[in-house]
């Protein structure tokens, strides 16, 4: 009979136990900035149809599905664009693209899988579809 109650108090402490703290941090706000920057993850052959998390200087910034696309307003500087995908093991991460910005510019970032190596890269905007909505605040 102790043998279940240690075994389901292991269970519990290893469920709660990785439980992420909360930090307190306010999220990244991706609304507002001087240039739109759109991100899509582009369907390919080799793309296993995971969802990509996108994130601008290591900040979560969007989810997309296969298809999706998102529009994120930066101001003027210099960002990551990367992202990582969730598995059974973890985080999988993706190199982020480097990406300068300027005041009044429009920038286009793809995700894709190719030769089985997911990747961000810079692409001229009319190379990618336009993101449905806005990213909420």
């Amino acid at each position: 009979m102790s043998y279940r109650f240690t075994f389901t108090a292991l269970a519990a402490f290893s469920l709660f136990g990785c439980a992420k703290p909360v930090t307190g941090e306010p999220t990244a706000d991706f609304t507002t900035g001087s240039t739109l920057v759109t991100v899509e993850h582009a369907w390919t052959r080799t793309d296993d149809g995971a969802t990509v998390y996108v994130t601008v200087d290591g900040k979560d910034a969007a989810a997309l599905k296969v298809g999706e696309s998102v529009a994120l307003h930066l101001p003027e500087g210099t960002y990551q664009i990367g992202g990582y995908a969730k598995s059974l093991i973890g985080k999988v991460s993706v190199e982020p693209v480097k990406l300068t910005t300027t005041t009044g510019d429009t920038k286009a970032v793809e995700y894709a899988v190719t030769r089985s190596k997911p990747g961000f890269k810079e692409v001229q905007p009319d190379e990618i579809t336009a993101p449905a909505e806005e990213p909420s605040a």
